[in-house]
């Protein structure tokens, strides 16, 4: 690819301020400065960002810059006013797909629904789709995990590249506020998108200033798609609806909807109805929970959407689990489930299932909250376990750079407003071992916030961390009496 193709399509947008002209060829691009390779397009992007990184891809064969700052290298420069924008661009420019694109977004659900709707697909197609989830992708190519819930945007397209050589036709994915606002998914197009729910969360200084901004970059992701599932019962509904009055709009939801939820019965699984309009069709899912039944719904939706047989979307729905998410452990004294509710909207849905599904069982909670963003959880989170839980063991949960005895108090803080039934134990491990030597065949023990995450975030650094269900299940192998 010539810089001029670049050029072109960077001008197209706005977004050019100037640019060397010469006839360089470019082969690679990257944003990594020890990623390079023969003739290199090299991105100067990041808030840490440092002349030293150009000056290292140079000498490793970057052949062309883009960047918001000038700098002084011997090497072409394309000056830019947004360099996100610009590399989500190059990367569409260099890796093109042809994949139908399913984008899911909401405040909590979005890994749940893109596993429902991953083994629709996967029934409906004879082979399993691409699907990028939290902490989890398959390309055809590659499988295995990646930090970001929407990954870079250069990265992002070289994943789709890879499942189109691979012929897989569609891919499902979780688009975060966070990629939005950072233009991970800049100038995308998506066949579908869904809209499950919003509540106040991502709030600090790392990630979303206020509601506002970060209520506005997930309406920003409904422009980018051609037809939208909209759950009615989400927050702010007018909002949503006018983001996507010209869109092709589906609705779902208990009542005044294109597709009515009906009929929830709580059992080993849960069933429910679906009406949309003119027939019933009945549904089971392995999950507890009600809004596990809204996120199961939509994923039925889409799979009506795009063909998938009633056959195929009552296997795929019954045959889904996901690491992290729901997950039951009945070897102990008493059940223990491991959840990823980390915000008011997920935990509280969590608690009103547990409430349902063990109505004489006291709740023991294990949770923290995270130290350098979403500071409004740890009163969202300390409110909602007065509430709800019996009794509360606080611990860490990636505390970064603060410190987890202070983030544990200010939670404490609010528990206490409902009751003092509380304890401070910072390591997570020694937590949870203490919950399950303390728990009776009265109890139901939940483990919140980190799901099936293998690391703490300590300053910096991901810590490599033992997953909380191997964690319980180690700890239960040393109780004397539990089964195995």
């Amino acid at each position: 690819m010539k810089i001029s193709d670049i050029v072109n399509v960077l001008k197209n947008n706005d977004l050019v301020i100037c640019y060397d002209d010469c006839l360089v060829n470019i082969d690679y691009v990257s944003y990594n400065s020890k990623d390079i390779k023969e003739n290199t397009l090299f991105i100067c992007k990041g808030n840490h960002f440092k002349e030293d990184y150009l000056k290292n891809a140079v000498s490793l064969g970057a052949v062309c810059y883009v960047s918001e700052v000038e700098y002084s290298t011997n090497i072409p420069k394309i000056i830019v006013t947004d360099v996100r924008k610009s590399l989500s661009l190059i990367a569409e420019l260099f890796y093109t797909d042809n994949l139908f694109k399913i984008g899911i977004t909401g405040t909590k659900g979005k890994t749940t629904v893109n596993y429902f709707i991953n083994n629709i697909l996967t029934n409906y197609l004879g082979y399993k789709p691409g699907i990028i989830a939290s902490h989890y992708l398959y390309t055809g190519k590659r499988e295995g995990s990646h930090e970001l819930t929407t990954p870079e945007s250069l990265d992002l397209h070289k994943y789709f590249k890879e499942m189109s050589d691979c012929n897989l036709k569609y891919v499902s994915m979780e688009v975060s506020s966070q990629a939005i606002k950072h233009s991970r998914v800049y100038n995308m197009n998506f066949d579908i998108g869904i809209f499950l729910n919003i509540s106040e969360d991502h709030i600090s200084t790392l990630e979303h200033k206020d509601f506002e901004d970060y209520f506005s970059c997930k309406l920003e992701f409904l422009k980018m798609c051609d037809k939208v599932i909209v759950f009615k019962g989400t927050d702010h509904l007018d909002r949503v609806m006018d983001a996507v009055c010209d869109k092709d709009v589906i609705t779902f939801g208990f009542s005044d909807a294109d597709y009515i939820i009906k009929n929830i019965s709580n059992g080993s699984n849960i069933s429910f109805e679906l009406f949309d309009g003119v027939n019933t069709e009945i549904y089971e899912i392995n999950m507890l929970g009600e809004f596990n039944v809204v996120n199961a719904a939509s994923a039925i939706i889409v799979g009506k959407i795009i063909g998938a047989s009633y056959k195929d979307i009552c296997k795929g729905l019954i045959n889904t689990s996901i690491p992290g998410r729901m997950n039951i452990i009945n070897k102990g004294v008493c059940p223990i489930i491991i959840d990823y509710a980390h915000n008011r909207l997920s935990a509280e849905a969590f608690y009103k299932a547990l409430k349902d599904n063990f109505p004489n069982r006291k709740i023991k909670v294990i949770f923290g909250c995270p130290g350098d963003k979403g500071f409004n959880r740890r009163k969202e989170m300390g409110e909602l376990a007065g509430m709800y839980a019996d009794y509360v063991y606080l611990t860490e949960e990636d505390p970064g750079h603060a410190s987890v005895r202070e983030i544990c108090n200010e939670i404490a803080f609010y528990i206490t407003k409902y009751h003092s039934n509380y304890e401070i134990i910072e390591n997570r491990y020694k937590a949870i071992a203490k919950a399950l030597r303390d728990a009776t065949s009265d109890d139901v023990i939940a483990l919140l916030g980190k799901g099936d995450e293998n690391y703490q975030i300590i300053g910096d650094t991901f810590v490599p961390y033992e997953t909380d269900k191997e964690i319980v299940l180690k700890e239960l192998s040393k109780i004397k009496g539990v089964k195995e």
